[in-house]
């Protein structure tokens, strides 16, 4: 049987919420202990296991409760009601300033959180080269902390944390004020040095989720509504938002979305002459949008308009969609991504990006875009297909499908990593004279 390293039964935290001071002071003293407040559950009976060498994400939107989890599981708070068991050491990078004196120099901040993890005296001078090594913060390494920019702040927080060997590594949203580069540099380090460790990882970078983490825990209002494989919860995280969006938007129809923007080109509707047969959706693609359209069918084809599902660089290819418009879109905007075999997002058109107007739409219509395949690499991918009303920074989601329609790119000459193929190129060689 495999290690649980955390588990968590029927976690709550409740909060008493009173309109004034005076409030909590005529509770504190009445007689008959009359009660002022409000009960707020920042979390209600959340329960999990984790097990060791598990990469989690925990997803969720602001005040979903999903800080509240971490501080108790690095023990900053006490949960109301419920139990909590962790086995092995705990290290968190949560809120920036959490742990360091900003009094002290960046050498001294190192030190102290050794000591405090408990790493051996003669293990100090070698672990303290590698967090000054990875941080990357040159001179101000003995400058008081109170007088680093935040990315620098980040960059020797979280080299204190991984080089101090800790079972469990818990990341809160801090590492997003790092620039790409340390980004890159963290991931590549909790793939490495954290290979057998267990990470808690909590962003709202789905990209970042999808590339570390196999399994998903969703937060919402402090309560679990999901906890399973990555792709599966932010695929329900995902059309949860795209709900909460349209039902934010209800006054979207006093908007006169009739009214052209500059620049755009407007297409003209017409019959199609030739007879093509556009493949249903397969079953199991679910509608993320609010129904007012339905995209029940679509396929990839090649300028013949046979269907293909064999993609090479530099082909045109068309993506027909056909969508039954329940209610009438005065401004429809159809959009698509191509997404790699972890969920990456590669590329994302849509008609606004492109200048083009669509007709207001009601009843059965068919798009046709066309676009050119970018130089990918050999793969698999998938294409997301979407439906909106409105404009690009103001709209609706009427439909979203993700992975309506998937595609390979075969191997080339060449086996080369990455997402994008570069072809084959020029190299010259110059001898350098020395002065």
């Amino acid at each position: 049987m495999e290690d649980i390293v955390v588990r968590a039964e029927n976690i709550t935290k409740e909060y008493k919420l009173y309109n004034s001071e005076m409030d909590r002071l005529k509770e504190a003293f009445h007689p008959f202990k009359k009660c002022y407040h409000k009960k707020f559950y920042a979390l209600k009976n959340v329960s999990f296991e984790i097990k060791k060498g598990e990469k989690i994400g925990i997803i969720g939107s602001n005040g979903a409760g999903k800080s509240t989890l971490l501080k108790i599981l690095t023990d900053v708070l006490n949960q109301t009601s419920g139990t909590l068991e962790t086995k092995g050491n705990v290290a968190a990078l949560l809120e920036l300033g959490a742990g360091f004196n900003p009094d002290y120099t960046g050498m001294e901040n190192i030190k102290l959180n050794a000591t405090l993890m408990g790493i051996p005296q003669n293990q100090l001078e070698e672990i303290t080269e590698k967090i000054i090594d990875f941080a990357d913060i040159g001179d101000f390494i003995n400058q008081p902390v109170k007088s680093y920019s935040s990315g620098m702040f980040v960059r020797l927080a979280f080299a204190t944390q991984i080089f101090s060997d800790p079972d469990i590594l818990i990341v809160d949203e801090a590492l997003s004020v790092g620039d790409i580069r340390f980004q890159q540099k963290c991931y590549r380090a909790m793939d490495q040095l954290m290979k057998n460790k267990t990470v808690i990882l909590v962003t709202h970078d789905t990209a970042a989720v999808t590339r570390f983490c196999k399994r998903v825990i969703w937060l919402n209002h402090g309560e679990k509504m999901f906890d399973g494989n990555t792709i599966e919860g932010l695929h329900k995280y995902q059309e949860y938002i795209l709900h909460q969006i349209s039902d934010d938007k209800s006054t979207f129809g006093t908007h006169d979305y009739d009214d052209m923007l500059d620049g755009d080109v407007e297409v003209e509707r017409d019959e199609r002459k030739e007879s093509i047969e556009v493949p249903d959706v397969v079953p199991g693609v679910y509608n993320k949008g609010n129904g007012d359209a339905d995209i029940y069918q679509c396929g990839l084809f090649n300028d013949k308009y046979e269907i293909i599902d064999v993609l090479e660089p530099g082909m045109k290819v068309h993506c027909i969609i056909r969508i039954d418009f329940k209610k009438t879109a005065a401004r429809p905007i159809f959009g698509l991504s191509i997404r790699d075999r972890l969920g990456n997002e590669v590329i994302g058109i849509n008609t606004e990006t492109l200048g083009v107007k669509l007709e207001s739409a009601s009843g059965k219509v068919e798009y046709d875009m066309s676009f050119t395949v970018p130089p990918l690499n050999k793969g698999e991918f998938s294409v997301a297909m979407a439906v909106a009303n409105g404009y690009q920074d103001d709209h609706v989601q009427l439909c979203w499908l993700d992975d309506a329609l998937v595609f390979s790119v075969p191997r080339r000459e060449f086996d080369i990593p990455g997402l994008i193929y570069i072809n084959r190129g020029n190299v010259k060689e110059y001898v350098v004279k020395e002065n």
